[in-house]
């Protein structure tokens, strides 16, 4: 079993919202003392979430951290310290809190987390389909030692309610604008908030979304919809480093600010 650490490099356009778009992520990997930082590439994406983005600086600034990170790959004097590297990332790029798992192969959990977070660098062919998304976050939940069942729920008249996950007194579901009309998820939006309004009591629910750039009309008014009986409605990122702090330990997995 190989121990692997990462965590994600974010952009924030500004201090008064949390909007932000994944733009890198960092990889350790103990067992051979070595980093990796992997950058977007699709530079359009980006410009597309912020129009007043300048584009160069933030080349410039991302190779400065991939060359920092090959300085020490090729000078391993020390251990990579991924703790003290990511702290110093604050205001605009800001590195997630870092999550630890053991992995029988380091390089394929890296290709998957890469393909999870910066999916948008991917041709449509080559990214996770939503069984292999589901299986990336059990085994984070798993290798977390969370405990989680998918068991279907009864809602006040009988009917069969089918969360992602249950995991102790959360029901979480994951909700994926990708490839899909925004409008035609108004109806599923308002459909999840009843079922959050009738498992309150006994499940608080999390609905947790990505987030494509069309629509944005239509995202707005589906954020509000399920927002109106959830107990949190949280972007990926959030949403997982929530998940994973409902690890009963922290032997496997950590989660540093």
């Amino acid at each position: 079993m190989s121990t692997v650490s990462f965590s994600v490099l974010s952009y924030y356009p500004t201090f008064f919202t949390n909007e932000n778009i994944n733009i890198g992520i960092l990889f350790y990997v103990e067992d051979t003392n070595q980093g990796y930082f992997h950058c977007v590439k699709n530079w359009g994406r980006a410009k597309a979430f912020d129009d007043e983005l300048d584009i160069n600086f933030m080349k410039d600034y991302l190779k400065g951290i991939q060359d920092e990170v090959d300085h020490h790959l090729f000078n391993q004097v020390s251990k990579f310290d991924i703790e003290n590297f990511v702290r110093f990332y604050v205001n605009e790029y800001k590195f997630s809190n870092i999550q630890t798992i053991q992995t029988i192969n380091s390089e394929q959990f890296i290709d998957i987390t890469k393909k999870m977070y910066l999916k948008f660098d991917y041709e449509k062919s080559e990214r996770l389909n939503k069984i292999q998304e589901h299986q990336y976050i059990s085994n984070l939940l798993k290798s977390s030692d969370i405990k989680f069942s998918r068991k279907k729920l009864k809602g006040n008249y009988n009917e069969q309610i089918q969360y992602d996950y249950i995991i102790g007194e959360y029901a979480i579901k994951l909700f994926t604008f990708e490839g899909k009309n925004l409008a035609h998820l108004i109806n599923s939006a308002k459909t999840w908030a009843y079922n959050a309004e009738e498992m309150q009591g006994t499940y608080k629910t999390i609905f947790i979304y990505d987030k494509e750039m069309e629509d944005i009309g239509y995202y707005d008014s589906i954020i509000k919809i399920l927002s109106n009986h959830a107990y949190k409605v949280m972007i990926f990122n959030d949403g997982i480093e929530f998940l994973l702090s409902l690890r009963p330990n922290a032997s496997l997995l950590s989660l540093v600010k």
